[in-house]
């Protein structure tokens, strides 16, 4: 790998990355305490990808560069050469996709999947919602709920959204911003869904959902934060919500916290916009 280029602002680095994406130019985005460099992943790239960052720094307002934000935003894998694709690569770019509290709460998840499975129900009486909030002193009970899973495709289908939306926030803000957003969705989604049918449920799903009314936000009040989600991944994950209600999926998955995923969209989409304005006047335009 060679480093092309290096911002001192995350949303310049990721236009042009993500323009490079679509040029398939493979790169990533390394992220140092004070800049953020444009790794590319093969040498052979870079006399090509010196002759797209000298017309980005020419003119970096061109539209082009952030509409490739719209197609190839980088919610979605990179695409990869899978001439001699081995599992470090694959590890690679997993890793690159995630961060620190990404990884972690993945971890938890799958720690507790386990320890579910193997002891059983002492693991969701301790991690389960309270059934009397007002009378309880397990504080941590109005969090855990959303690591717990009782199924395989339970678990590896909430995983796999969680990673590629959570990751997202991580790289492009935060960690604290991501910790925000997981906190708010997780705590309310489990409340409205307590409120629903007591205190039976657990699952990532309802926070799976507030990232991705945030992310969906978020880019439109705020524009030159330098991604989009896809309308595709909107129009799949609110369908999949509704198909939710409609009990369809029940016996694959069991009863579905479709409270929790409602509530938790709609607090994503508030963060989204109170965030995405908040930003907006905050920071300096490009």
């Amino acid at each position: 790998m060679i480093e092309l280029a290096s911002f001192n602002e995350h949303r310049i680095a990721l236009a042009l990355s993500d323009y490079l994406t679509s040029l398939k130019i493979i790169n990533h985005i390394e992220v140092e305490p004070d800049r953020f460099a444009i790794m590319l992943n093969h040498p052979e790239d870079g006399e090509r990808a010196k002759q797209e960052l000298e017309g980005f720094l020419a003119n970096p307002s061109d539209p082009r560069y952030w509409q490739a934000s719209w197609h190839t935003g980088q919610i979605i894998k990179q695409p990869i050469n899978t001439n001699g694709v081995g599992v470090a690569d694959i590890a690679q770019n997993l890793w690159q996709r995630s961060g620190i509290l990404t990884l972690a709460i993945s971890a938890i998840c799958l720690v507790v999947y386990i320890a579910l499975m193997v002891i059983g129900q002492p693991v969701f009486d301790a991690l389960s919602y309270p059934k009397d909030i007002r009378n309880t002193q397990e504080y941590w009970r109005l969090l855990t709920p959303v690591f717990v899973h009782f199924n395989v495709m339970h678990i590896v289908f909430n995983l796999i959204w969680w990673w590629d939306l959570a990751g997202l926030i991580e790289r492009t803000q935060s960690k604290m911003q991501l910790l925000g957003v997981f906190l708010a969705t997780a705590l309310l989604s489990n409340f409205a869904q307590y409120l629903s049918l007591g205190n039976g449920f657990g699952g990532l799903s309802g926070v799976v959902y507030g990232l991705l009314g945030y992310i969906w936000l978020y880019p439109l009040v705020n524009p030159r934060i330098g991604f989009r989600l896809r309308p595709a991944i909107v129009i799949f994950m609110v369908g999949w919500l509704a198909l939710g209600y409609s009990g369809v999926f029940d016996d694959v998955f069991g009863k579905m916290a479709n409270t929790a995923h409602l509530i938790g969209l709609l607090t994503g989409i508030g963060l989204g916009i109170a965030f995405g304005l908040l930003h907006r006047l905050t920071y300096k335009e490009v």
